[in-house]
């Protein structure tokens, strides 16, 4: 009994694992405008909140900052998107 738990136990920390780096492939940054270089993120769910949309704009303008052009978020957070331009 003690090993199927520790065994059910180790599965639930890798799927966790998972899902904590997953969101950053799943839902990449998009290009909306490319003349004015406006670009989108989405950061939905229960794994993913606003910080990982603002790490994602981060790094998609290799740290020169940006400016937030629009957010939306459901009610629930379920879905949250970002629309924003690098400086």
């Amino acid at each position: 009994m003690n090993k199927l738990l520790f065994l059910a136990s180790l599965v639930l920390l890798a799927a966790c694992s998972t899902l904590k780096n997953a969101p950053n492939q799943l839902q990449p940054v998009t290009v909306i405008n490319s003349k004015e270089n406006i670009l989108f993120t989405t950061c939905s769910g229960m794994v993913e909140s606003w910080g990982s949309c603002n790490s994602k704009a981060m790094k998609e303008c290799k740290g020169r900052g940006y400016e937030i052009l629009d957010r939306f978020e459901t009610p629930a957070a379920a879905r949250r998107e970002l629309t924003f331009k690098c400086k």
